[in-house]
């Protein structure tokens, strides 16, 4: 392991002092302005159904934890010859929400925006017509996943102590 301390005597507090205190303007300098950005990869959820007459529910999650559903593909094995009604309710401890849909194309996007905390549950249905049934649904949603600022916290840490190490070098 590298010796912070290399370059200056042991026995001195303050060459100790001066080291560190230039180590510490070298990185403020780098870091001036500078900012971090995480990336948080969004989870798809999804499901296919296939059948002679596909109605009701046909995707059930549960979170584990909060976040929110941003945007969302709904095909059909067909184009639908009328509406099909496509429904997402969220329940969960706090308050429940839902989102509908009236779909008539083979596939649509949508972008419900919902947020969930840990433990919701959420349930897509579908209502056809009687006249024209559904045999193939395909369905495919993405959740964000909320990151905890200890995260954030811990990668600055680490780069921080990276930073320093390279200054040590300079």
């Amino acid at each position: 392991m590298r010796d912070l301390f290399k370059n200056s005597p042991r026995d001195n507090p303050e060459k100790r002092m001066d080291f560190m205190e230039t180590v510490i303007r070298r990185v403020a300098r780098k870091y001036h302005g500078a900012k971090s950005k995480a990336l948080i990869t969004p989870f798809p959820i999804s499901s296919a159904t296939f059948g002679e007459k596909v109605e009701g529910p046909i995707l059930r999650y549960m979170f584990p934890s909060d976040g929110m559903v941003t945007k969302g593909i709904i095909k059909f094995g067909k184009k639908p010859k009328s509406e099909v009604f496509v429904e997402l309710s969220m329940a969960g401890s706090y308050e429940a929400a839902s989102k509908g849909y009236n779909v008539i194309k083979k596939m649509v996007i949508v972008e419900p925006m919902l947020n969930v905390k840990a433990g919701d549950c959420l349930e897509i249905s579908i209502k056809p017509d009687d006249v024209d049934p559904v045999t193939e649904v395909w369905i495919s949603f993405l959740w964000v996943p909320e990151v905890g600022e200890t995260f954030i916290k811990q990668f600055l840490v680490e780069e921080l102590e990276n930073d320093l190490l390279e200054a040590e070098t300079e």
